[in-house]
């Protein structure tokens, strides 16, 4: 009866050993697809456009803001020593102020809106090459295909088909 046991083990250990020779495995590196991608470069550059659309508005803001500096520091040194500043110096001053809080949540609003446009960006792109990587993986008979850094502490390079992707990703994307 051992024996009868050691050998069923042995031959389930052998048979799972050859249906595991027929599994075809790779694993793509996303990030990488992505960005080598032609969508993904369409994607990047209309995020660079937005960014340097709301660069250039902030850097606008910030020269106006340097000069308003500029005037009231200028106006404030005039300032003989026990001398009051005139009305008209304070309200610059505060409008200044003012100014300078919406210059700082103007800025933070558009970094926080570039973060959902690149989001927005990437997840588009995620949604176009989803079902380009299920096409390549049934039509190259892949069992399993993962996505590296995921799920991987380790992976053979051979095993990446990540420019393959790229190229079958660029084919669809232009037609």
């Amino acid at each position: 009866m051992r024996s009868f046991l050691i050998i069923a083990a042995l031959t389930l250990m052998a048979t799972a050993s050859v249906h595991a020779a027929e599994l075809k495995i790779g694993h793509f590196d996303l990030q990488r697809l992505i960005a080598q991608s032609d969508a993904g470069k369409e994607a990047r550059e209309k995020y660079l456009s937005r960014a340097k659309n709301y660069q250039d508005e902030l850097k606008s803001r910030a020269e106006k803001l340097k000069k308003m500096k500029e005037e009231v520091e200028g106006e404030a040194k005039r300032l003989k020593e026990n001398e009051k500043p005139s009305a008209l110096l304070v309200e610059k001053d505060k409008e200044y102020a003012a100014l300078f809080r919406d210059f700082q949540r103007l800025q933070g609003g558009y970094q926080d809106e570039l973060k959902v446009y690149d989001a927005e960006l990437t997840r588009k792109v995620i949604e176009e090459v989803a079902p380009v990587i299920g096409i390549y993986a049934s039509g190259n008979n892949y069992d399993y295909l993962f996505r590296l850094n995921e799920s991987f502490a380790y992976a053979v390079e051979k095993r990446d088909v990540t420019d393959e992707l790229v190229k079958e990703f660029n084919k669809a994307h232009h037609k």
